[in-house]
């Protein structure tokens, strides 16, 4: 069918149409997903020939805005796309996958007539696992593209299970960690009845990190949750002012051990939106930590509450000790903290999961740093349910 020719108009080339030897495909390939984009009908059909027989799940657009536009709302196990298109390239899509929601840690292949090593490069730095070149052998990039999903399907079966018992021994250490807790909180308050200082200290040290440890627990199931699909949000009318005092209240004892102080001013008249109070209860306590954790000893943590006509507005903000924020929104991704920079211990979990539960609730969040000296997160919420 196909003839042996070099590429002419971004057509692609084939250098073998012999049959190749038979391939065992695995069931489980069945029903994964590829993506192809490219601007010529003819090498798209190309493709899909070459993939007949591996159960792939195959979508194809010739428009690359089209498959912007599937990328935000589908989720897909591999990409084969072209780079020179009109509109927009594959190297602008590629980039655009690797920051997408959904698609971030899909495999890209870019199959191109381009065969400069920079282009090849800029192929490999957007994290694509081959840079083919046109013409290629079919029966070889069936093979390639078939050994590279299995690739990708063992190493997410191990991330699953990985993920499961993490996920699992973090539920079974939730039960003794809030026993934990309300066992020192009791010590504690008979301690304030005593002049043990030392002692006192001793059990408010251990309070403090055991309710670090909880929010900790916390922050690792709702990551499974987002990255499974299984997270939901029970949504009442709550008290908003409440909810901020419970949250300084949790973090007192680390924040005295610092010296700091929190002020909260309350500029809002709104009372009660509705959310759920114990997501958005983690989120300020997140940030509150990730606050006390970067400020200063003997510094103020100013928590400002606002409204607008449509939202309610958070900010907390604190004292930088002038340590340049390079790339700053790259710090609600996943395991990404200043941690390591400054000496520190930390899941890079905190930010994540807030900026989750937020867009969650149908809100925004953002971290502005225009002034060196200060760190300020903002994150809105709805006051309104959106109506059905």
């Amino acid at each position: 069918m196909y003839k042996n020719t070099m590429p002419a108009n971004n057509v692609i080339g084939i250098e073998n149409n012999k049959p190749a030897a038979v391939e065992e495909i695995p069931l489980w390939l069945k029903g994964m997903k590829v993506m192809i984009v490219d601007d010529n009908q003819m090498n798209i059909g190309i493709l899909q020939e070459t993939l007949s027989g591996t159960g792939l799940d195959i979508t194809a657009f010739t428009n690359p805005l089209d498959a912007k536009r599937a990328v935000m709302s589908e989720n897909f196990d591999l990409f084969l796309l072209d780079v020179i298109m009109p509109d927009m390239s594959g190297f602008e899509l590629g980039k655009f996958i690797r920051k997408s929601e959904l698609n971030s840690g899909s495999l890209i292949m870019f199959i191109s007539a381009l065969s400069e090593p920079e282009d090849k490069i800029t192929g490999y730095n957007l994290g694509s696992t081959a840079f083919i070149e046109k013409p290629f052998d079919i029966n070889v990039l069936r093979s390639q593209i078939v050994n590279t999903l299995k690739t990708k399907q063992l190493n997410d079966a191990m991330n699953d299970t990985k993920e499961s018992f993490l996920t699992m021994a973090a539920h079974d250490l939730k039960s003794p960690i809030n026993s934990e807790i309300m066992a020192l909180e009791l010590l504690l308050k008979n301690f304030n009845h005593s002049k043990n200082e030392f002692k006192e200290s001793i059990i408010t040290d251990i309070l403090g990190a055991t309710k670090y440890m909880k929010n900790l627990l916390e922050n690792i199931i709702n990551k499974y949750k987002f990255d499974k699909n299984k997270y939901t949000l029970q949504k009442t009318p709550a008290p908003i002012k409440s909810l901020i005092e419970e949250s300084i209240e949790e973090i007192k004892y680390a924040i005295a051990d610092k010296n700091q102080r929190i002020h909260l001013i309350n500029k809002a008249k709104t009372k009660k939106i509705p959310i759920d109070y114990l997501e958005i209860k983690r989120v300020v306590y997140n940030l509150l930590t990730n606050a006390m954790e970067y400020a200063p000893k003997n510094s103020v943590i100013e928590i400002e509450l606002s409204e607008n006509k449509k939202y309610m507005v958070f900010s907390i903000k604190n004292e930088n000790r002038g340590i340049p924020i390079k790339n700053p929104e790259e710090l609600f991704d996943k395991f990404i903290s200043r941690a390591k920079k400054n000496k520190k211990i930390s899941s890079g979990l905190g930010l994540y999961i807030s900026k989750k539960i937020v867009v969650s609730h149908g809100g925004t969040i953002r971290i502005d740093v225009k002034n060196p000296k200060y760190v300020r997160f903002v994150f809105t919420l709805p006051k309104q349910a959106p109506e059905s």
